[in-house]
């Protein structure tokens, strides 16, 4: 391997840190950088053999984004290698690294190494903290063990008919995705609120628009939390019960510390 593809959807953060922690421990020589998070994104990426990809991608009710997938599947590899990475919020990746898998197998890539972590919950917050912080200078230190892990069979590899298949934990068919109602989309605090305007540029589904006030179109928000997490005044928030009702299940039930899990 000689160059490096990186290709994530991340719209609170954690994904984006952890790829580019493997990426900076690989040490090879970055060719293009693909952040789906991004609205303005050319995303035509190119490949051949001496180009190692990671893909990382967070988990959503224990599955992949549902439009970051459908991107993710017209892409055609023709036998490259990949390294795919799922993150969840401590909770627990489900079907999400399987179905990543077998996303990448059907487009041709080789895997060379696989791996689910862990970032902080999207539903996160300081009254109610869900893996806060992470992922931490524990977790990036097993990006390191991880990336040294992914060099070894690299300079291991004699031929294409050793990349074996891995054994990835999950079902199929995979499990439901969960329905997003209206009712589940951040508001805004207009008390808090100070028309920065970083709630629409960092929503990755173009779902809010400021004119006087703050407009959020529910049906185009996935509840990615990158508008409450990134507002600088604490105005976008959750109103609903149903989510509080979550956040307060997930607090309880996710104290517990996961660790990394490496496929290689």
């Amino acid at each position: 391997m000689e160059t490096l593809n990186l290709i994530y959807y991340s719209p609170t953060g954690t994904t984006q840190k952890i790829v580019k922690k493997i990426a900076e421990e690989l040490k090879l020589k970055l060719l293009k950088e693909y952040s789906l998070t991004s609205k303005l994104i050319d995303f035509n990426p190119e490949f051949s053999n001496n180009c190692l990809t990671i893909i990382g991608l967070p988990v959503y009710g224990g599955r992949l984004p549902l439009e970051t997938a459908k991107k993710l599947k017209k892409l055609q590899a023709k036998n490259a290698k990949v390294v795919i990475v799922v993150v969840y919020g401590n909770r627990a990746y489900e079907d999400s690294l399987l179905e990543l898998k077998d996303i990448v197998t059907n487009c041709g890539f080789k895997i060379i190494a696989a791996a689910a972590f862990i970032g902080e919950h999207s539903y996160s917050t300081k009254d109610k903290a869900i893996a806060a912080g992470r992922p931490d200078e524990f977790d990036l230190i097993k990006c390191t063990d991880f990336a040294h892990r992914i060099q070894t069979k690299i300079n291991d590899l004699k031929d294409e008919e050793e990349v074996l298949d891995l054994d990835i934990p999950g079902n199929f068919p995979y499990k439901e995705r969960a329905t997003l109602t209206e009712l589940n989309a951040p508001v805004t605090d207009e008390t808090k609120c100070n028309n920065c305007g970083i709630c629409v540029d960092v929503c990755p589904t173009n779902a809010i628009e400021m004119n006087q006030f703050i407009i959020t179109n529910k049906e185009l928000c996935t509840r990615c939390c990158a508008c409450v997490k990134n507002c600088p005044t604490g105005a976008r928030v959750f109103e609903n019960p149903s989510i509080n009702s979550l956040r307060e299940r997930l607090y309880s039930i996710c104290s517990d510390r996961k660790e990394p899990e490496f496929f290689v």
